[in-house]
């Protein structure tokens, strides 16, 4: 498992070179649509952090923090950590194997030309994981909104892989 900061500086780098501005939004959901995919695929999550619900889908808050200043436009610095022991900030840089290296620069060539809002909307569809915390029944409680890896895994199972996943 990695990092979610450490995947949005992969994703970022990748996007440079192939020379494509990416918004925070689209770095959200292509981190989600990654995760939800790599849990369908390996049964085991991607990332560390938690998704939860938020109004445009779900969304690692370690990276919303990172990023929040940007808006809409399009990302151009890396996600940061404060080493609490240097009492400083550093690029949150981790090695990433290079199957998953592969799998992330593929979700970015399926991901990175549709509009963000699409993908958004996507994850709002009835029944979807993000569904079930955001409208969940019986005014049921979940601090934090956390959507559950189980259930991320499960959506991603039910659905279609993209070309790339066979």
């Amino acid at each position: 498992m990695y990092d979610a900061r450490a995947i949005a500086n992969f994703l970022l780098d990748y996007a440079d070179q192939k020379k494509t501005k990416v918004t925070l939004l689209l770095v959200l959901k292509m981190i989600y649509y990654a995760h939800g995919w790599h849990l369908s695929r390996h049964g085991e999550p991607l990332v560390r952090q938690p998704f939860e619900a938020w109004t445009h889908g779900p969304v690692v808050r370690a990276v919303w923090e990172a990023f929040r200043g940007n808006g809409k436009w399009p990302l151009t610095a890396r996600a940061k950590r404060f080493d609490v022991l240097a009492h400083s900030y550093s690029v949150v840089n981790e090695p990433i194997k290079p199957e998953q290296a592969a799998f992330l620069e593929n979700i970015f060539d399926a991901y990175a030309h549709v509009d963000a809002f699409d993908l958004s909307n996507a994850t709002h569809v009835p029944g979807s994981p993000w569904d079930a915390v955001w409208n969940a029944p019986n005014g049921a409680i979940n601090v934090g909104m956390k959507i559950p890896n189980d259930e991320i895994r499960k959506w991603f199972s039910g659905k279609r892989a993209p070309g790339f996943l066979h």
